[in-house]
């Protein structure tokens, strides 16, 4: 390893334990918020509409929260049921939709049920792509062939911003959140020996973590 990329891959280490602290921080809050909406809501002491308002939006930054948390922070080593991360997936997407973007559906094919830390994490970065690329709704399909993830992105319209794009492919400067998290999915494949395809298809757009030749 050269000395230039260490201080590159210190600060993602830290910027990473930095997203854990944050989430972790945030989610005991959010799920006493949600909770007492709850109890407030059993002993009928507030407006029902009100409450059931509050006990939603905190249930659904929870389900954001886990999610960020498992695709943003330190990789676990241990492996992650395929049944817990796609009830992850599933709250997360659902805490976002609304009458102008329908809640995304999401097909999961050739995955197995214990997924190794690594690429359970590169899956979920892919599904955090695959939703900011579907605005208005569709459908997402998931893969995962020889630990390798892939998603597949139908929709109207399904494509990433160019930011997140470039961000996704190569290194270089970046413009806010989002890219980002494009350019961090991106690093986590080249860790592992990988890189980002991003192919338009007859089908949709795939986006597909490749091994290096």
């Amino acid at each position: 390893m050269g000395k230039e990329e260490t201080p590159q891959i210190e600060a993602l280490a830290l910027a990473e334990l930095l997203c854990a602290r944050v989430c972790h921080d945030l989610s005991g809050p959010v799920g006493a918020t949600a909770a007492g909406a709850e109890l407030f809501e059993d002993l009928g002491g507030a407006d029902p509409e009100t409450l059931a308002l509050v006990s939603t939006s905190a249930a659904g930054a929870a389900a954001r929260l886990r999610l960020l948390r498992a695709a943003l922070g330190p990789a676990s080593s241990s492996p992650h049921t395929l049944s817990a991360l796609r009830a992850m997936v599933d709250a997360h997407l659902a805490s976002q939709a609304s009458v102008a973007a329908p809640a995304i559906a999401v097909v999961w094919r050739d995955c197995p049920d214990s997924i190794d830390g690594t690429s359970a994490r590169l899956l979920l970065n892919l599904v955090l792509l695959a939703r900011d690329a579907l605005p208005r709704g569709g459908r997402m399909e998931l893969t995962l062939s020889e630990g390798l993830p892939s998603v597949l992105i139908y929709g109207e319209p399904a494509s990433l911003a160019d930011d997140v794009k470039l961000a996704l492919l190569q290194a270089g400067p970046l413009s806010g959140p989002r890219p980002a998290q494009a350019a961090l999915t991106r690093i986590l494949a080249a860790r592992n020996g990988a890189t980002v395809h991003v192919t338009p298809t007859a089908q949709g757009l795939r986006v597909g973590i490749v091994k290096m030749d």
